[in-house]
């Protein structure tokens, strides 16, 4: 059987939700699941994404391949790099600690102007 970590997708119209959980690659994407492993919401700002690490790690150690998505949200929370390098284990707090940068988008059209002029 060929596991697969990947999202399954829950809320409401234009609201989603997702659960990171691990899952026969032959069921449908909102269907049986063998193991939750966490969550994702995009739609707080910044995303919260919560994942168990331990189940995480068990799960990839067992040989389930994780999807584009799921991977990306590995690398950001350091649980793919403790997979890839078991010696080399990042804490959470070292993420953390390095500051990203935020793009900002100007308010109205009279500030883009006044931008422009100076």
């Amino acid at each position: 059987m060929a596991v697969r970590i990947r999202l399954q997708r829950h809320g409401r119209k234009r609201n989603p939700f997702y659960r990171i959980v691990a899952t026969d690659a032959r069921s449908q994407r909102d269907g049986a699941f063998l193991e939750a492993l966490g969550y994702y919401d995009p739609m707080t700002n910044p995303a919260n994404v919560k994942i168990d690490t331990e189940k995480a790690l068990k799960w990839l150690r067992t040989g389930a391949q994780p999807s584009d998505t799921a991977r990306s949200l590995l690398t950001q929370l350091g649980i793919w790099e403790q997979f890839v390098n078991p010696g080399a284990a990042p804490t959470i707090e070292e993420d953390a600690s390095e500051e990203l940068p935020v793009k900002t988008e100007p308010a109205t059209a009279d500030e883009t102007k006044e931008e422009e002029e100076e």
